[in-house]
């Protein structure tokens, strides 16, 4: 176990509760980062099928990625609506908590999602959802200017992409056109691997 404890100007803290109806949802990085990196290194063998040589080495340096501190420091410099670090449950899994603690909900696009494809790989062989993979590494942050935000975390090296915006409720995905309607994960998918 382990508490930390941090100080922060007053009034300055970004809560996860914050999203508000027309907020850009921004995603740090790709999705799946710390779940692509467990599945590679923890079957190793089995991935080989589907990954090059260089792809299995890729996904071995994933980890380097995993901190979301600076596009944190950015998001709050940049007085976001909310942020939230992408984890268990993944990408799903993070919005649903986003929009149940600020009471609203979300529409976001399929093919706006930042994935490697490394990630998809992987996800196919193991026959799992790679948007409610373990995502630690990317950020959600909600914000009513998604396009400065973006500009501002560019140009400190993150990459990011608005996938979508806070609605007044219930979660959609958009893919190909077709509005689906999605639920919250149960459990994260590294414990549905195939």
């Amino acid at each position: 176990s382990v508490t930390v404890i941090g100080k922060n100007k007053k009034g300055k803290s970004i809560k996860t509760a914050g999203a508000k109806v027309g907020d850009d949802i921004i995603v740090t990085k790709t999705v799946g980062l710390e779940g692509t990196f467990i599945l590679i290194n923890d079957y190793e063998e089995r991935v080989k099928k589907v990954l090059s040589k260089e792809e299995t080495e890729l996904g071995k340096k994933l980890i380097d990625k995993i901190s979301v501190l600076e596009e944190g420091k950015i998001g709050g410099e940049f007085d976001a609506n909310s942020m939230h670090d992408i984890t268990e449950g993944g990408l799903l899994g993070g919005l649903f908590e986003v929009a149940m603690a600020s009471n609203k909900g979300f529409k976001i696009y399929k093919d706006k999602i930042p994935m490697l494809d490394i990630t998809k790989k992987v996800c196919k062989e193991f026959q799992i959802d790679p948007l409610r993979l373990i995502s630690s590494g990317s950020m959600l942050i909600t914000t009513g200017n998604g396009e400065e935000l973006i500009k501002k975390l560019n140009e400190s090296g993150i990459e990011a992409s608005i996938i979508g915006t806070v609605y007044e409720n219930g979660g959609i995905l958009v893919d190909d056109n077709k509005e689906i309607n999605v639920e919250p994960p149960k459990r994260d998918e590294l414990f549905n691997i195939k």
